[in-house]
């Protein structure tokens, strides 16, 4: 390979660096927020949603996303933001990360941006909930709260599973027999 042609792929290579990750930017209750587009699978409108009886707060319900059943969770509930009911409205940012996938209800998609890393910005300290934050990002239109994926599924996943281990012994025993799967209660 000649000096020149390798002198323009490393051009390049540092040229594609510099522009940056792409990140999905959506609103919720009037915030704009930032996730990777590596785990913003694809975008849902309209979707119809099946509640789960004694659910936490944090899951809408699940929807049938061709033929899998996909949780749908509530973005306002992991941040402690005010919440509003899911509307048909809404957009869904379908993420998907460590073969875990979730629905996460926002507004509206707005945009997909690249985004130097040296761009965000260390978020405030003491804010609630810290670790789902990666940082904030200055756009030229609003301030973008860059999201930690991989931090969010795990908190939704956990909101999750920690309310539905609180249930009464005989409530998951009823469930998981109308499932065909058996128990052992200590309770």
């Amino acid at each position: 390979m000649s000096d020149a042609h390798f002198d323009l792929a490393a051009r390049l290579s540092a040229r594609l660096a510099h522009l940056g990750e792409d990140y999905c930017i959506f609103t919720r209750g009037g915030r704009d927020f930032g996730i990777s587009v590596q785990v913003a699978r694809e975008v849902l409108t309209g979707e119809p949603v099946t509640p789960v009886p004694q659910s936490p707060p944090s899951l809408v319900g699940v929807l049938n996303l061709r033929g899998e059943v996909l949780p749908l969770v509530q973005l306002d509930t992991l941040l402690d933001m005010p919440t509003r009911p899911y509307t048909p409205g809404d957009q869904i940012v379908v993420l998907s990360s460590h073969e875990v996938d979730i629905g996460l209800v926002v507004d509206r998609v707005r945009d997909v941006r690249s985004i130097d890393e040296h761009e965000i910005q260390a978020h405030p300290s003491g804010a609630a909930h810290a670790h789902l934050l990666r940082g904030i990002w200055s756009a030229a239109t609003a301030v973008v709260t860059v999201l930690d994926a991989d931090q969010l599924i795990a908190a939704a996943v956990d909101s999750v599973n920690t309310r539905f281990q609180q249930r009464p012994h005989w409530y998951r025993d009823a469930a998981a027999s109308a499932a065909g799967v058996t128990t052992q209660s200590n309770e």
